[in-house]
């Protein structure tokens, strides 16, 4: 484990609108249980995680075990990279491949004409055209990658959907060991993370082993530029979402700005921690748990006057991951919600919506 790490965030400016999140509405749960061989610590630990993404979806993690320096290290590249010049960032430009990977410049959605992939009923309910917002103008950028899969894989040789190498850019020394070297350190803690959420539900600790053999896990790079406090709660309000896959693991910087909507409706600010990670459920694992864990709607609101940097990783499982409700979620006050859903083409029908894409037919799909 890490050294101790503190629960309490450092003195923050009062916000200019909404209110902090407190420790009720946002738990903060310690790991250090978890590098002990108290089993009983470990199952309260377990206990307190399952109750806190029932409840709200979210929570704060610290004493976890990833080594502050990695985290100081993704910060200390997602700046460099982001200072680059647009020409050199738009080498590695999402657009130009079907993976959605590489430079997401500012406001670039997903076309019609690309759109990919098959849902269900339930799952993303903020892209339903009846609840969609007008999308307002919102400063951010972002670089992604996932799993860096090589040109003679026998899933990027089959051309199925979302497998293959990352875009990287040019004469930027040490970005790329970085970025895939937290990617390893990330896919780690995501199956330690797991492993905690299956303990929770009844399972087995390694239930969920099974659906990550090759987990199109996504590292997330954002930088936003800061607003006017109206264009800030517009362009927020206009691409507040919930998460596609299973969990999210967030870094964010003292800037803060993250906002989760409660159950009465009110938008909270989530407070920054300094080596936390704020965790929270996506529709894929709300719907493995027959909707007992909750995908909560959430934004970003920037209007505090400095840039805003950001590291969020998506922890999907793997592409042919069939999502069915888990046993231990479905009883007779709890019948099952939907039949199955197909990961990678879900995380196909979100992506080719809201992100850029070649949208060239893929060489195998089912959809």
């Amino acid at each position: 484990m890490t050294d101790i790490q503190s629960a309490t965030p450092a003195p923050l400016p009062a916000p200019k609108l909404g209110r902090w999140a407190n420790a009720n509405e946002l738990p903060v749960i310690d790991f250090a249980p978890l590098g002990r061989a108290n089993e009983e610590a470990k199952e309260r630990l377990a206990r307190e995680v399952h109750d806190a993404c029932r409840d709200v979806g979210f929570l704060t993690i610290v004493n976890h075990p990833v080594p502050p320096e990695k985290i100081r290290e993704i910060f200390r590249q997602s700046k460099r990279f982001f200072a680059l010049p647009l020409e050199a960032k738009m080498k590695a430009y999402m657009g130009n491949s079907n993976l959605f990977r590489g430079y997401l410049p500012m406001d670039q959605p997903g076309k019609q004409n690309a759109y990919r992939g098959a849902a269900i009923e339930g799952f993303q309910p903020h892209l339903d055209p009846s609840r969609m917002k007008a999308r307002k103008p919102h400063k951010n950028e972002a670089f992604q990658v996932s799993i860096e899969l090589p040109d003679d894989d026998p899933d990027v040789v089959s051309g199925k959907p979302l497998h293959g190498g990352n875009l990287w850019p040019d004469d930027l020394p040490g970005f790329r060991d970085a970025v895939l070297d937290y990617h390893a350190t990330m896919t780690d803690f995501a199956a330690l993370l797991a492993s905690v959420f299956a303990r929770g539900l009844d399972l087995p600790d390694g239930y969920f082993a099974q659906y990550y053999k090759k987990p199109l896990i996504q590292v997330r790079l954002l930088h936003y530029l800061p607003q006017d406090t109206q264009a800030a709660l517009e362009g927020g309000d206009s691409r507040a979402h919930q998460d596609a896959g299973g969990f999210t693991m967030l870094q964010q910087d003292d800037v803060g700005g993250l906002e989760i909507k409660s159950k009465s409706g009110e938008w909270l600010i989530v407070p920054p921690v300094e080596n936390s990670f704020i965790v929270n459920i996506g529709d894929s694992m709300r719907m493995w748990t027959n909707n007992r864990f909750a995908s909560t709607l959430h934004r970003v609101v920037n209007h505090y006057g400095r840039e805003r940097y950001s590291v969020g990783v998506f922890a999907n499982p793997d592409y042919d991951t069939v999502i069915r409700p888990l046993p231990t979620c479905v009883d007779a006050e709890h019948p099952p919600t939907f039949d199955s859903m197909k990961a990678g083409e879900a995380l196909l029908y979100l992506y080719s919506r809201v992100w850029p894409s070649k949208g060239e037919p893929d060489k195998v799909s089912s959809y």
